[in-house]
């Protein structure tokens, strides 16, 4: 929110009906949210007094207000959901204290360390937030040595306090040293680079990631197609643990080219404009966030935007649309396989003869649907059981809550492309956050398209496509509405 008003007092963004939409998503989340209940009624105030028909109205004292209701927020913000209340929904306390960690600094890779180290030890939402605010207070950001060894042809970095380039013995000297049992390692010359991080997974992707600026600097200082290569591991100081350095995987999944044999198949399968956009958004593989963001939008803007229309955010919008129709059938599938390998009931023998995917899938649907349950034995699975209950249970309520997810991530990818755009800033405060969510969204929504297209050829456009959405997310749950797992047939 101060980063949105901000750029309206910036006169960066003058259509202030982005910031009406963020403006009502902050305030459904703060309505709900046990970490800020003492200060929910002083926030409300401050996001009501945001709601500005022209930016030029906004007040920047009340800007200024909320940033110190912010700061405040952040304040013992995991202590406080100890006195969550008993029927808060679980996937939304995890998705709340799990932000809230990640965005303090935390890593995904310590996080699921931790998790599993001390799940059984958590009987209780109340339980958990205490071990985690506690965890919070063992862990500040403290200064990291980081080893990545690498090679920089024809360029030698120069020596700074952040990062300083080593030789082969040096190395090795400073492996020896610093790090338990790193004289045995094999290594090369290479960077160290000094890094602020909570723990040492966050402190070698904060080492990666300024290589990769490092290396962006290398390219535009003396042109050529060589870059810094990476060997693949890295060490921290005090740290006994040989650390895997690779590009950040975001999961753009386009499954349906691989499914499909369209890999390769160049004979007119899929329109040019889909294969454009097929070759943006796999830039949002990139270890940069500003060609992930930009190209990610691109995809999507260059797909479902009609020539001429000027609410670009729309495209948001439609591509929720797509990916809120395949999300059932996307998680009742993996329970479908799951279900077959744990159990040799009647259901799950006629799963194993359906002769395609669908039919395997609709026989979960129907199985949920008249109260049966699925045997498994993973406790993911069983979350996944659950929301599938929960969503045959009140199908059109179900797909509404989660097409408005899909749309917060996906605008907020759209509001990331015109910070970047605009301004020429990577330092957004959500830029990680929306990295974290929207690729695999993208991936989902490009996927449906992908498949729709080698299935009926040219004839079914991503705009069809979208409008097909559409009309099932209106009728489902009515007299004519299909099943969930059949939405976009």
């Amino acid at each position: 929110m101060l980063e949105y008003t901000d750029g309206c007092l910036a006169n960066q963004v003058r259509d202030t009906r982005g910031l009406q939409f963020v403006v009502e998503t902050a305030q459904r989340e703060v309505g709900r949210d046990p970490g800020v209940t003492h200060i929910r009624s002083a926030i409300d105030l401050a996001l009501n007094n945001l709601k500005r028909e022209s930016w030029s109205r906004i007040e920047r004292s009340d800007r200024d207000e909320l940033e110190q209701l912010t700061r405040r927020a952040k304040e013992d913000y995991c202590h406080r959901w100890k006195d969550a209340p008993r029927n808060i929904p679980i996937e939304f306390a995890a998705r709340a204290l799990a932000t809230h960690l990640l965005d303090a600094g935390f890593s995904p890779d310590h996080l699921y360390r931790w998790l599993q180290a001390t799940q059984e030890s958590m009987a209780s939402i109340g339980e958990a937030a205490e071990e985690l605010a506690s965890m919070t207070e063992r862990m500040p950001a403290k200064f990291h040595e980081v080893f990545v060894p690498c090679s920089a042809p024809g360029l030698k970095p120069q020596s700074s306090v952040v990062m300083r380039w080593v030789d082969g013995p040096e190395s090795a000297l400073w492996l020896r040293e610093r790090v338990p049992g790193g004289g045995r390692h094999r290594h090369s010359a290479g960077l160290i680079v000094k890094v602020q991080a909570r723990d040492p997974w966050a402190a070698v992707e904060g080492a990666r990631t300024l290589i990769a600026r490092a290396d962006a600097r290398a390219k535009v200082a003396q042109p050529s197609n060589k870059s810094i290569e990476l060997a693949g591991w890295a060490r921290v100081a005090g740290s006994n643990h040989t650390f895997r350095v690779d590009n950040p995987g975001r999961r753009v999944e386009i499954g349906s080219l691989a499914r499909e044999a369209a890999v390769y198949d160049f004979d007119g399968g899929l329109p040019a404009e889909t294969d454009d956009a097929l070759e943006l958004a796999s830039s949002m593989e990139s270890p940069s966030p500003g060609t992930a963001i930009t190209g990610g939008w691109a995809a999507i803007e260059g797909l479902l935007i009609r020539p001429g229309e000027g609410s670009y955010y729309e495209a948001a919008d439609r591509l929720a649309a797509l990916v809120a129709c395949s999300f059932p059938r996307a998680e009742m599938t993996p329970l479908a396989y799951r279900h077959i390998e744990a159990s040799d009931d009647d259901l799950a023998h006629q799963i194993r003869e359906a002769t395609t995917n669908k039919q395997k899938v609709l026989l979960v649907e129907r199985h949920l649907s008249s109260g049966g349950l699925l045997t498994l034995t993973d406790n993911s699975d069983i979350a996944a059981q659950n929301r599938m209950l929960a969503l045959v249970a009140n199908k059109a309520q179900g797909l509404e809550r989660i097409r408005r997810y899909v749309t917060e991530s996906l605008r907020r990818l759209y509001n990331q492309r015109n910070v970047i755009a605009h301004s020429g800033s990577l330092r957004s405060v959500t830029l990680e956050a929306t990295l974290r969510t929207s690729p695999i969204l993208v991936g989902a929504g490009l996927d449906r398209i992908v498949h729709g297209q080698l299935q009926v050829g040219h004839q079914l456009t991503p705009l069809s496509l979208v409008a097909r959405a559409e009309v099932e997310l209106r009728m489902v749950g009515t007299s004519g509405g299909r099943e969930l797992a059949s939405l976009l047939d």
